[in-house]
């Protein structure tokens, strides 16, 4: 393709055409070289459809175009001189050169090899095929990468294989030299904001000798030309018909393409004298399947309309003189009911109906407080949770980022005449100014899930590191408890004149102030700092906090706060340590992989201290075969199987979220003691299915198992133990036994012995009343009866479904289906019949399952 599109512009022509002026030898040079630079640069763009086709187009037609736009942008008579001129030009062909794997070392195995695209591919689902997952983070990566790259492409060669030579985008060393460093800047300068073009980039660059000193050049005036006519080249010659048909293009890369491919080129308003308006018309309406095209186009017109006017805003606040472009506007973009006078709608109307959130204040006390974790909650555990997770999230990070790093969580309490004060701090790594300001304030967006993570953290999502949190909003638990909150944060890697300071002085506030100013007891090895002011009803004192049960006549216990916050952080793979007032420092917490003391973080964490002296004589005898539940390298729990023979809520079994408890009250100790962690089901944190694989869970309970057949079982341990196994997915047939009423004895019997019995007597489940809970009733009223075996079910568990299936119990570890394989084994037939109102539980009439071997 010639030059002729862009000889045609006054720009070309006021600037690099011949002015027989004494310097068009210089012109000549500038012009020899810019097009030796085209056609080279022509080159590199062709390979950009075919290593990202769901663009739209940017190949020499889009560079070239740039030249008509940014001429209709300028002005007649906007001052550019012809140095200038080809540093614009330059500009132009760079700028979007590095949208294809050929501008990098390596190619796309380069590409791959970056950070940057680690992270692309590991931001993506996992349900997404691996060839596709790879393809996408290609686009994500090169698209991230370009305006920098863009930077360093003059000084990038490549080698002619027939001559060995090394080929350079300018050939013209002398300029490449001098000025090719400031053409990429320029170039990079595209994807800046308007803030860094100002601050980056030189006011003035003087020109080499044998150059006119008239042709100096300024670098920002450029910069704006180019982020300006890039903008606003937006119609359907970077979206054509035919391309599209040969490609189909879809998703999002589609609907970019449709919005352009409607549009004519860019005009000036004619309806304005001043010729300072931009005018975008459509070719073709936009049907109403088409709408989200529409609102695309209509996005993109008004980021333009923000461009010409920061760029000429820019431009009027320098000290230098220098003119603004002549567009200062782009019509309709004040609405979309204006705007689809121009580009045009049929069948629809574009209107600013957009859903919004009326009152947000109340919607965050809503969904961020007592109506998210429960009316009546304990808020103080819930605010000391969701704060220590987000220290624990900060300090995992810098463990990834820094290789040996371990990391504290430091808490506070202290008294004053404001009431009872709460400070956590963390040495994470910290928050930047637009985190603090970003993601932190964003209700429903957490930081680690944002693409704010990659550009301060290159390198994390690609890592190990995996947050806790993931829903952000449980920074907002801290307003359910504490009428002023200051947050305030740095980088860990930098100094104290980069702590900020975010404070909430009267609660929860959508204005919350911002001082760039540590406060006055930020210590220098903290990255974040949390301060509450406790309201008079969450913490009375720190002298002990109140642990609920919620059983019939069960009484309440008072902890200390030392061993309340441990609780918490049962299974925290983060030291965290304690100060009350003026006291010292103490740890409290242990990272969990480094506690040698099993039976005290049990005792500790159950509050044996503060109970019956069963519960502390049961973890005497028993904490030995506490084990750590570990996956790849990573602990899942610190958990021994439960034989215990009751469930009074003795508070020894804890479910986790990332090692932090999501409840301390109302705990049991049924099918383990110690701690287990669950992936979140929801904001709440409510766990159900095992952080770590069932094969992980499935390995740690046959050890379990192991360890209690060498110890050995009493007959009433093998009953409670059956329970338990089958909560893990274990079989419980030949170590598990069942206490049945026979007559009125009370028997104990195994599987095998209960399957003998069957041949002669009814064996009789009481079922609960409820149809939809089909299960051994635990509440019946039905103590024996008359010549049956009567089950005696001792506590609630899957292991007593009576559901089923096809004729057979649908779950072949449950008691029924335990004792239907042991029938079968025998060489009987095990006959299943339902008896109606058998007798009464404490709702309603029972019915009786009943079994009874048959000779085949």
């Amino acid at each position: 393709m010639s030059l002729d599109r862009i000889k045609s512009t006054r720009l070309w022509k006021r600037t690099l055409e011949q002015q027989h002026d004494g310097f068009d030898e210089k012109r000549e040079e500038l012009r020899a070289s810019f097009t030796n630079f085209r056609e080279n640069a022509e080159h590199l763009v062709s390979k950009i459809a075919g290593d990202l086709p769901g663009l739209t187009q940017h190949d020499i037609s889009h560079l070239d175009a740039l030249w008509e736009v940014a001429d209709l942008i300028c002005g007649n008579e906007y001052p550019l001189n012809p140095l200038e001129a080809y540093v614009f030009g330059g500009a132009v062909l760079l700028h979007d050169s590095a949208l294809c794997f050929e501008a990098y070392d390596n190619g796309v195995e380069g590409i791959r090899s970056t950070i940057i695209w680690k992270d692309s591919f590991a931001s993506l689902p996992e349900s997404i095929e691996d060839e596709e997952a790879k393809s996408i983070a290609d686009f994500s990566a090169l698209r991230f990468l370009h305006a920098n790259q863009a930077e360093n492409l003059v000084e990038k060669s490549w080698q002619d294989p027939s001559t060995q030579q090394e080929l350079y985008l300018i050939e013209n060393s002398k300029i490449r030299k001098h000025f090719g460093k400031l053409i990429g800047q320029i170039a990079a300068s595209h994807h800046w904001s308007i803030e860094d073009v100002a601050n980056k980039l030189p006011a003035q660059v003087n020109v080499i000798p044998g150059f006119p000193r008239e042709w100096r050049i300024d670098p920002i005036k450029i910069a704006c030309m180019v982020r300006c006519a890039d903008a606003a080249h937006i119609d359907s010659e970077r979206a054509p018909d035919f391309l599209h048909a040969l490609i189909k293009r879809r998703g999002i890369s589609f609907t970019h393409w449709q919005a352009q491919n409607k549009l004519a080129s860019v005009d000036i308003d004619q309806s304005d004298n001043s010729l300072s308006t931009l005018l975008f018309t459509s070719t073709h309406k936009f049907l109403e399947h088409e709408s989200e095209a529409w609102w695309v186009a209509y996005d993109t017109v008004c980021m333009i309309e923000k461009e010409i006017r920061s760029s000429n805003a820019l431009l009027e606040s320098r000290q230098i003189l220098t003119p603004q472009f002549q567009v200062k506007r782009v019509k309709g973009i004040e609405s979309p009911e204006l705007m689809s006078n121009f580009i045009q709608t049929e069948g629809w109307n574009p209107c600013m109906a957009e859903v919004h959130v009326g009152n947000i204040e109340n919607l965050v006390k809503s969904l961020g407080g007592e109506k998210l974790y429960g009316q009546g909650c304990d808020k103080l555990e819930v605010i000391i949770r969701e704060l220590i997770q987000n220290a624990r999230d900060s300090i995992h990070a810098r463990r990834e980022i820094e290789k040996g790093f371990s990391g504290q969580i430091s808490i506070h309490f202290k008294s004053s005449s404001e009431g009872k004060i709460f400070y956590i701090e963390d040495d994470g790594v910290g928050m930047s100014k637009r985190v603090l300001t970003g993601p932190l304030l964003d209700f429903g967006t957490s930081f680690w899930t944002s693409s704010l993570v990659q550009s301060e953290f290159p390198g994390l999502r690609s890592s190990k590191f995996k947050s806790v949190g993931q829903f952000g909003i449980g920074f907002y638990s801290v307003f359910m408890g504490a009428d002023k909150v200051v947050v305030s944060s740095k980088p860990w890697n930098e100094g104290a004149s980069n702590i900020w300071q975010l404070s909430f002085n009267n609660g929860l506030s959508l204005r919350p102030l911002l001082k760039n100013q540590p406060p006055k007891d930020f210590k220098s090895s903290v990255s974040t700092q949390v301060k509450l002011n406790l309201l008079p009803d969450v913490l009375k004192d720190t002298e002990s906090v109140e642990i609920k049960r919620n059983l019939s006549n069960a009484v309440n216990i008072n902890v200390s706060i030392k061993d309340y916050i441990s609780a918490i952080c049962v299974g925290l793979d983060v030291s965290v340590r304690l100060k009350i007032d003026n006291l010292d420092y103490q740890e409290i917490h242990t990272d969990i992989r480094k506690e040698t003391n099993y039976k005290k973080w049990l005792k500790t964490t159950s509050f044996a201290a503060f109970q019956d002296s069963s519960v502390s004589e049961y973890i005497e005898s028993h904490s030995d075969r506490l084990r750590p539940i570990v996956q790849d390298d990573k602990w899942y729990g610190l958990a021994a199987i439960s034989i215990i023979p009751n469930n009074e809520q003795n508070f020894l079994r804890s479910g986790t979220v990332g090692g932090l408890s999501a409840g301390i009250h109302m705990r049991g100790g049924e099918n383990y003691m110690g701690y287990i962690d669950y992936l979140p089901q929801s904001a709440k944190r409510e766990g159900q299915k095992y952080s770590a694989t069932n094969e992980t869970i499935e390995s740690w309970a046959k050890e379990q198992l192991d360890i209690l057949l060498e110890k050995g079982l009493n007959p009433i341990d093998k009953c409670f133990l059956a329970y338990s196994l089958v909560h893990f997915g274990l079989d419980p047939i030949q170590v598990s036994n069942v206490p049945i009423v026979r007559g009125n004895n009370f028997e104990i019997v195994s599987f095998e012995q209960l399957a003998r019995i069957s041949v002669e007597e009814d064996i009789v489940f009481i079922k609960t009343a409820q149809s939809a809970n089909d299960s051994v009733d635990l509440y019946t009223q039905i103590t024996s009866l008359p010549d049956k075996v009567l089950i005696k079910p001792l506590r609630n568990s899957e292991f007593l479904s009576l559901k089923m299936e096809n004729n057979k119990p649908k779950d072949s570890h449950s008691i029924l289906g335990c004792l239907y394989r042991e029938i079968i084994k025998s060489g009987h037939i095990p006959n299943i019949t339902i008896e109606k109102n058998i007798g009464r539980s404490a709702f309603d009439m029972n019915d009786g399952l009943t079994v009874r071997s048959i000779a085949k």
